[in-house]
Protein backbone atom coordinates (compact mmCIF):
# COMPACT_ATOMS: atom_id res chain seq x y z
CA UNK A 1 0.00 0.00 0.00
CA UNK A 2 2.46 2.59 0.55
CA UNK A 3 4.19 1.49 -2.55
CA UNK A 4 7.74 0.95 -1.15
CA UNK A 5 10.21 -0.41 -3.89
CA UNK A 6 10.46 -4.55 -3.45
CA UNK A 7 14.33 -3.81 -3.32
CA UNK A 8 13.76 -1.44 -0.28
CA UNK A 9 10.72 -3.75 1.25
CA UNK A 10 13.26 -4.72 4.04
CA UNK A 11 15.12 -1.75 4.76
CA UNK A 12 15.61 -0.64 8.53
CA UNK A 13 17.73 0.94 10.71
CA UNK A 14 19.49 -2.00 12.11
CA UNK A 15 21.12 -2.96 8.54
CA UNK A 16 21.68 -0.05 6.95
CA UNK A 17 24.45 -0.79 3.88
CA UNK A 18 26.08 2.55 3.62
CA UNK A 19 27.59 3.03 6.77
CA UNK A 20 31.04 2.72 5.59
CA UNK A 21 31.05 5.42 2.37
CA UNK A 22 28.39 7.48 4.07
CA UNK A 23 28.82 7.37 7.76
CA UNK A 24 26.77 10.96 8.48
CA UNK A 25 24.07 9.95 6.09
CA UNK A 26 24.03 6.52 8.76
CA UNK A 27 23.98 8.44 11.92
CA UNK A 28 21.44 10.93 10.75
CA UNK A 29 18.86 8.33 9.93
CA UNK A 30 19.86 5.77 12.98
CA UNK A 31 19.14 9.60 14.81
CA UNK A 32 15.60 10.01 13.35
CA UNK A 33 14.69 6.11 13.58
CA UNK A 34 15.24 6.40 17.74
CA UNK A 35 12.41 9.29 17.49
CA UNK A 36 10.64 8.54 14.33
CA UNK A 37 7.25 9.45 15.76
CA UNK A 38 7.78 12.79 17.06
CA UNK A 39 10.05 13.44 14.23
CA UNK A 40 7.50 13.06 11.56
CA UNK A 41 4.99 14.81 13.62
CA UNK A 42 7.04 17.81 13.95
CA UNK A 43 7.78 18.04 10.36
CA UNK A 44 11.35 17.12 10.50
CA UNK A 45 12.34 15.67 6.16
CA UNK A 46 15.38 15.51 4.70
CA UNK A 47 16.84 15.95 1.37
CA UNK A 48 19.19 13.21 0.18
CA UNK A 49 21.22 14.03 -2.40
CA UNK A 50 24.92 12.61 -4.21
CA UNK A 51 28.66 14.50 -4.66
CA UNK A 52 29.48 12.64 -7.87
CA UNK A 53 33.04 11.83 -8.37
CA UNK A 54 34.85 9.86 -10.85
CA UNK A 55 33.85 6.39 -9.75
CA UNK A 56 30.60 7.30 -9.68
CA UNK A 57 30.23 10.67 -12.01
CA UNK A 58 26.23 10.43 -12.14
CA UNK A 59 26.04 9.72 -8.11
CA UNK A 60 23.22 7.04 -8.34
CA UNK A 61 23.12 3.92 -6.27
CA UNK A 62 24.56 5.07 -3.45
CA UNK A 63 22.12 3.95 -1.16
CA UNK A 64 19.82 7.48 -0.89
CA UNK A 65 16.25 5.63 -1.98
CA UNK A 66 17.55 2.91 0.53
CA UNK A 67 17.95 5.66 3.13
CA UNK A 68 14.43 7.08 2.67
CA UNK A 69 12.68 3.85 2.45
CA UNK A 70 14.48 3.16 5.67
CA UNK A 71 12.70 5.59 7.72
CA UNK A 72 9.06 5.13 5.75
CA UNK A 73 9.67 1.35 6.54
CA UNK A 74 10.56 2.27 10.30
CA UNK A 75 7.58 4.79 10.37
CA UNK A 76 4.78 2.41 9.71
CA UNK A 77 5.98 -0.03 12.17
CA UNK A 78 5.83 2.54 14.19
CA UNK A 79 2.46 3.72 13.86
CA UNK A 80 1.04 0.28 13.30
CA UNK A 81 2.34 -0.38 17.20
CA UNK A 82 0.74 2.98 17.98
CA UNK A 83 -2.54 1.59 16.62
CA UNK A 84 -2.39 -1.71 18.56
CA UNK A 85 -1.92 0.15 21.52
CA UNK A 86 -4.47 2.32 20.93
CA UNK A 87 -2.66 5.55 21.35
CA UNK A 88 -3.27 6.51 17.82
CA UNK A 89 -5.30 5.27 15.51
CA UNK A 90 -4.33 5.22 11.74
CA UNK A 91 -7.34 6.03 9.46
CA UNK A 92 -5.26 6.46 6.55
CA UNK A 93 -1.99 5.15 4.94
CA UNK A 94 0.62 6.67 7.43
CA UNK A 95 3.28 6.94 4.99
CA UNK A 96 3.67 6.62 0.93
CA UNK A 97 6.72 6.15 -1.58
CA UNK A 98 6.38 8.20 -4.83
CA UNK A 99 9.18 8.46 -7.75
CA UNK A 100 8.36 11.42 -8.97
CA UNK A 101 9.21 10.43 -12.53
CA UNK A 102 6.02 8.37 -12.22
CA UNK A 103 3.92 11.19 -10.94
CA UNK A 104 4.84 13.47 -13.51
CA UNK A 105 3.77 10.63 -15.89
CA UNK A 106 0.25 10.28 -14.10
CA UNK A 107 -0.03 14.24 -14.64
CA UNK A 108 0.75 13.99 -18.43
CA UNK A 109 -1.64 10.33 -18.87
CA UNK A 110 -5.24 12.98 -18.36
CA UNK A 111 -3.73 14.49 -22.06
CA UNK A 112 -3.17 11.62 -23.72
CA UNK A 113 -5.32 9.24 -25.62
CA UNK A 114 -9.29 8.60 -25.45
CA UNK A 115 -11.54 10.84 -23.41
CA UNK A 116 -12.59 7.71 -21.39
CA UNK A 117 -9.50 7.36 -20.85
CA UNK A 118 -7.76 11.16 -20.42
CA UNK A 119 -11.05 11.03 -17.34
CA UNK A 120 -9.81 7.43 -15.96
CA UNK A 121 -6.18 8.95 -15.75
CA UNK A 122 -7.55 12.29 -14.37
CA UNK A 123 -8.53 10.53 -11.61
CA UNK A 124 -5.82 8.35 -10.96
CA UNK A 125 -3.53 11.55 -10.60
CA UNK A 126 -5.83 13.53 -8.74
CA UNK A 127 -6.67 10.76 -5.70
CA UNK A 128 -2.66 10.57 -5.94
CA UNK A 129 -2.04 13.89 -5.68
CA UNK A 130 -4.12 14.18 -2.56
CA UNK A 131 -2.67 11.03 -1.34
CA UNK A 132 0.68 13.15 -1.78
CA UNK A 133 -0.63 15.78 0.05
CA UNK A 134 -2.13 14.41 2.85
CA UNK A 135 -0.30 10.92 4.17
CA UNK A 136 1.68 11.99 7.49
CA UNK A 137 5.52 11.16 5.79
CA UNK A 138 6.23 10.96 2.17
CA UNK A 139 9.12 10.12 0.17
CA UNK A 140 9.47 11.73 -3.07
CA UNK A 141 11.98 9.62 -4.91
CA UNK A 142 14.53 11.17 -7.83
CA UNK A 143 13.09 14.60 -7.80
CA UNK A 144 14.97 17.04 -10.49
CA UNK A 145 15.61 14.57 -13.38
CA UNK A 146 13.84 15.87 -15.74
CA UNK A 147 12.64 19.49 -17.42
CA UNK A 148 8.64 19.79 -16.95
CA UNK A 149 6.03 21.99 -18.08
CA UNK A 150 5.42 25.14 -15.73
CA UNK A 151 1.47 23.74 -15.49
CA UNK A 152 3.41 20.47 -13.83
CA UNK A 153 5.40 22.88 -12.08
CA UNK A 154 2.83 24.56 -10.69
CA UNK A 155 1.42 21.06 -9.32
CA UNK A 156 4.41 19.93 -8.08
CA UNK A 157 4.69 23.11 -6.01
CA UNK A 158 1.08 22.71 -4.59
CA UNK A 159 1.89 19.25 -3.27
CA UNK A 160 4.89 20.21 -1.67
CA UNK A 161 3.66 24.13 -0.79
CA UNK A 162 0.51 21.80 1.15
CA UNK A 163 2.46 19.76 2.65
CA UNK A 164 5.16 22.71 4.06
CA UNK A 165 2.30 25.06 5.53
CA UNK A 166 0.85 21.81 7.00
CA UNK A 167 4.14 20.32 8.90
CA UNK A 168 3.64 17.54 7.15
CA UNK A 169 7.11 15.63 6.76
CA UNK A 170 9.12 15.12 3.55
CA UNK A 171 11.97 12.94 2.24
CA UNK A 172 13.48 13.89 -1.07
CA UNK A 173 16.06 12.22 -2.86
CA UNK A 174 18.08 13.11 -6.01
CA UNK A 175 21.50 13.08 -7.70
CA UNK A 176 21.37 16.61 -7.99
CA UNK A 177 21.91 19.34 -5.59
CA UNK A 178 19.00 21.76 -4.91
CA UNK A 179 20.85 24.70 -7.36
CA UNK A 180 20.64 22.27 -9.89
CA UNK A 181 16.83 21.38 -9.60
CA UNK A 182 16.11 24.49 -8.80
CA UNK A 183 16.93 25.69 -12.61
CA UNK A 184 15.02 21.95 -13.95
CA UNK A 185 11.80 22.94 -11.96
CA UNK A 186 11.46 26.03 -9.87
CA UNK A 187 13.07 27.96 -7.37
CA UNK A 188 9.85 28.14 -5.60
CA UNK A 189 10.13 24.41 -5.07
CA UNK A 190 13.78 24.03 -4.08
CA UNK A 191 12.92 27.22 -1.26
CA UNK A 192 9.98 25.25 0.07
CA UNK A 193 12.45 22.11 0.14
CA UNK A 194 15.24 23.58 1.69
CA UNK A 195 12.91 25.44 4.35
CA UNK A 196 11.59 22.18 5.38
CA UNK A 197 14.52 20.00 5.25
CA UNK A 198 18.05 18.59 6.60
CA UNK A 199 20.75 18.30 3.14
CA UNK A 200 22.73 15.14 3.28
CA UNK A 201 24.90 14.37 1.25
CA UNK A 202 25.65 10.33 -0.38
CA UNK A 203 28.55 9.59 -2.50
CA UNK A 204 31.03 6.62 -3.19
CA UNK A 205 30.26 3.90 -5.76
CA UNK A 206 27.29 2.73 -7.30
CA UNK A 207 26.31 0.01 -5.30
CA UNK A 208 23.07 -1.18 -7.62
CA UNK A 209 25.66 -2.68 -9.86
CA UNK A 210 26.43 -5.21 -7.02
CA UNK A 211 22.84 -5.47 -6.27
CA UNK A 212 23.52 -4.82 -2.67
CA UNK A 213 20.60 -1.72 -2.40
CA UNK A 214 18.74 0.56 -3.93
CA UNK A 215 20.01 4.54 -5.07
Amino acid sequence: MAEIPKACARATFDSIPFTRDNPQAAIAVKEYCKDISRKVAEGIGFYFFSVPDKSNPKGTGNGKTTAACTILNEFIVARTIEHMQHKRLIAEIPGYFVNVSKFQNAYNKQFRGPRDMQEEASLTYYRLKELMIVVELLVMDDIGIRDATDAFKNEFYEVIDERVSEGRATIYTSNEPLSRVAELLDVRITSRIEGSTLPITFKGADKRKGGLFSD
